[in-house]
């Protein structure tokens, strides 16, 4: 069967983190093509609405000024007095018209009199943009032309004039002007012509107002008026006059009107209209990549949070894959899969513990029965009394030592064969002392040994054969065999409601990350127990009398060496006094 590669739950967050990345860039980048699309589409519609009212006030600018041409020449036939003095202005020559009005100066009064003068004034009055207003006679030939404030001017060389006006042209660059006939109201003869011109600065105003439109007013001659970009003259503007055809030939949405012999285009440059500004395509970009990245942070927060939910559950997995059935998982009460799955993990974890209880326990109290059988069969008289005789002997053939030696070790294998499970600091004390006596005649001169415990802390009861194999691993790791100054010394603290029994030496000690990886060992329970067989027992047998929160600690010493705290709290009733009183 293949095996499935382990894999974090970090791998499942960078997928789904980067399929996510990919939908909301797709669907910001969606929306500011949209955005941007339709605000492209609402500035052209605003645009062409603006071009449309460009084009319109050029055309009522000029149909204004047709109509103010009209009022005047009506105006002119109100006005008999007027009238009659451009008559003669228009029929006699110089000498007869000066007799003429100092004639009606006589007749009328200075003060009284209205002539061509004021006709004019008024006009200009009346009409801001009136430029000029000029009289042409057909008899004499020659013009008079008033221009407000600027004076008025006359030539005799009125042909140029007369040519225009029966050509139709009276229009040229910067201005244009109405051609009204002047009558004898009595013989109905033509005596001549009114011209009234006007500039072309509205346009100008029109143009400015409407900053993207392009206007140009040209008449039926060719003659320009005006042109605001200047990109075609007259006569091509005139040979494709069509709104298609000119639509196509610049580019641009085009309006077309006529007025009284006068073209009024108006376009807008199809590049153009639907631009937007840089600001406000920065703006789009601004708000696009903001969303980009709230949507981002939130969809990252979503992800850790269910990644961090995820790593617990692989946890708690690889704590019961470890054999940890106490192992546990938090539901976050969202109520969905997750929690679901939490839940039934949990009930799993019980219910497997409780199998093995149950499918175990005989098992185990089966072995129990079987180590005490064995064990009984073994007298332990017969033993401490060859212990004992071999003693005396040594002592009769003088050896001391050999005779301290066997007295250790017997009182040694007495504690661990006949003791009580639960017995007192002082015994385990006891017991360790004679253990180190041993290794003090083994290496003598070159190690000491010390116990440290008051006196009202003896007869604390606690689990045997908890201190030897503490002992034994210093034997084992960390004495110096070529230094003389070897120790190891016990001591006992009481912190709080929990005692403290320390075993200190001047070993070779360990690193600090040695250290900290060990008593994460300690902590979780998970000490490799084919390399640390003894401590990893002891700290196994303390957590499962005292409880998780107690257990082993390894400390460096600042002088050199280790320090092994063994931390537990006594329990109410622990001690078996009975079984303790058959051991003595």
């Amino acid at each position: 069967m293949e095996k499935i590669e382990k894999k974090s739950p970090k791998q499942l967050y960078n997928k789904l983190l980067f399929i996510y990345t990919a939908v909301i860039a797709c669907v910001v980048l969606a929306l500011m093509i949209y955005f941007t699309t339709s605000m492209r589409r609402r500035y052209l519609e605003n645009n062409l609405e603006f071009l449309q009212m460009a084009h319109e006030e050029a055309v009522a600018y000029v149909k204004s000024c047709s109509n103010a041409a009209d009022y005047l020449h009506e105006e002119l036939y109100n006005s008999n007095m007027e009238l009659k003095d451009v008559l003669h202005y228009l029929a006699d020559s110089t000498e007869e018209y000066q007799k003429y009005r100092l004639d009606s100066f006589s007749q009328y009064y200075l003060l009284d009199y209205h002539g061509i003068e004021d006709f004019s004034a008024s006009a200009f009055e009346m009409y801001p943009s009136l430029i000029r207003l000029a009289f042409v006679s057909y008899e004499k030939g020659d013009l008079t032309a008033y221009t407000g404030g600027q004076g008025v001017y006359h030539t005799d060389d009125g042909k140029g004039t007369l040519e225009n006006i029966r050509s139709g042209d009276l229009a040229q660059e910067g201005e244009f002007s109405f051609l009204k006939e002047v009558r004898d109201p009595n013989t109905m003869r033509s005596m001549g012509a009114m011209i009234v011109t006007f500039g072309a600065d509205r346009f100008r105003t029109i143009r400015s107002s409407y900053e993207l439109s392009e206007l140009v007013v040209y008449n039926e001659n060719g003659t320009m008026i005006y042109d605001s970009a200047g990109e075609l003259p007259a006569e091509e503007l005139e040979a494709s006059r069509g709104a298609q055809q000119l639509e196509t030939r610049l580019k641009a949405y085009v309006r077309t009107s006529n007025q009284d012999k006068l073209n009024v285009i108006s376009y807008l440059k199809k590049i153009e209209a639907a631009r937007m500004p840089f600001g406000r395509m920065v703006m789009i970009f601004a708000v696009g990549v903001a969303a980009f990245f709230v949507s981002e942070c939130l969809v990252n927060w979503y992800l850790r949070r269910v990644s961090t939910r995820l790593d617990r559950i692989l946890n708690g997995m690889t704590k019961v894959m470890g054999g940890d059935l106490t192992a546990r998982l938090d539901t976050a009460n969202n109520g969905d899969e997750l929690d679901v799955i939490a839940l039934h993990f949990n009930e799993m974890c019980e219910k497997l513990d409780l199998h093995i209880q149950k499918s175990y326990l005989v098992e185990i109290e089966q072995k129990n029965a079987e180590m005490a059988a064995l064990q009984s069969q073994i007298n332990p008289h017969f033993l401490y009394n060859t212990l004992e005789a071999i003693r005396m002997k040594a002592i009769c053939n003088g050896d001391q030592e050999v005779g301290k030696m066997l007295y250790s070790m017997a009182v040694t294998f007495r504690s661990q064969l006949k003791e009580a499970d639960v017995i007192t600091l002082a015994q385990e004390l006891h017991y360790s002392k004679k253990y180190m006596e041993l290794f003090e005649y083994r290496y003598p001169k070159q190690f000491q040994s010390g116990v440290d415990c008051p006196l009202e802390y003896m007869q604390v009861p606690i689990i045997k054969f908890v201190l030897q194999p503490v002992i034994e691993n210093y034997f084992i790791h960390g004495i110096r065999m070529r230094d003389n100054d070897n120790f190891i010394r016990i001591m006992v603290e009481k912190r709080g409601e929990d005692f403290a029994i320390i075993v200190e030496d001047n070993g070779r000690g360990m690193t600090e990350e040695e250290i900290a990886e060990k008593n994460w060992q300690l902590r979780e329970n998970k000490m490799d127990k084919t390399k640390s067989i003894g401590i990893s027992n002891v700290n196994r047998r303390i957590k499962a009398v005292y409880g998780s929160r107690c257990g082993l600690e390894l400390e460096n010493v600042k002088t050199g060496g280790l320090r092994v705290i063994l931390t537990y709290r006594p329990q109410e009733g622990e001690r078996d006094e009975e079984s303790n009183d058959r051991g003595r």
